[in-house]
């Protein structure tokens, strides 16, 4: 009740000559999901290569307690290949779980060889873009190193959480020490230039652990979701 008393208050914000800011989304059927299931979901049987794998600095806490991404995404995918450039946790990693199929190499400048001789299926990109001082080079790179029609997923935090309002109402902000950036639907779409990546489904997510519900509130205001979640593929001249 109270977000829709909310909203209604401040209709009056987006109307009239403020409307001509107003900008649409490029898919339609936007929806809300638990982020850990989607990605889970979408990388069933394929092949799959995850950047910032190592999720640094939880690392070695994540493996104990059973909630590293890759580890879960080893049980889904066909094929997993995990890149990092963190080499401290690359090392802890290893240490921990015995699995080598890990590349170390910075996204911000090239794929490693073996990244690229791996040809993923899917380019996992989650929670690493607000993270780079420079997330174009790195999309740039990313678009000039695979083929056409990889398909990436990439999830960033959303600018209109609800914690970061939370945050905003009490005067302060929310936010990983380590965050270059935010994002909103429209500015991701323009750092995955149209002309080069093709947006198949754009949606929002929760950081919640794997299969907890999305509650009521949420599945009303999904714009209001922990992070944005979109899945883009690569166009390129087919003579290429």
């Amino acid at each position: 009740m109270a977000m829709g008393m909310l909203k209604r208050s401040l209709r009056y914000r987006i109307t009239g000559k403020n409307a001509h800011w107003l900008q649409d989304i490029r898919v339609k059927n936007v929806s809300i999901f638990n982020r850990v299931d989607f990605m889970l979901d979408q990388c069933l049987n394929k092949n799959v290569l995850h950047i910032g794998f190592s999720d640094a600095p939880f690392t070695i806490q994540k493996i104990k307690d059973g909630t590293l991404l890759h580890l879960q995404l080893q049980k889904v995918a066909k094929s997993l290949l995990g890149l990092d450039n963190n080499e401290t946790a690359i090392s802890q990693y290893c240490q921990e779980t015995k699995d080598d199929a890990i590349l170390s190499g910075d996204i911000l400048t090239q794929y490693p060889a073996a990244a690229v001789a791996f040809n993923p299926e899917i380019i996992l990109l989650s929670e690493v873009l607000e993270h780079l001082d420079n997330p174009k080079n790195a999309v740039d790179i990313l678009y000039d190193s695979f083929c056409h029609g990889t398909l990436i997923i990439v999830t960033v935090p959303n600018y209109t959480a609800l914690d970061s309002f939370a945050s905003s109402l009490n005067k302060t902000e929310g936010i990983h020490p380590d965050h270059h950036w935010y994002f909103s639907p429209y500015t991701l779409g323009k750092l995955f230039d149209e002309k080069k990546f093709l947006m198949h489904e754009l949606h929002f997510g929760m950081y919640y652990l794997q299969h907890t519900k999305i509650n009521s509130v949420l599945k009303q205001y999904p714009f209001s979701g922990d992070c944005i979640m979109a899945i883009f593929s690569i166009i390129k001249n087919a003579a290429l």
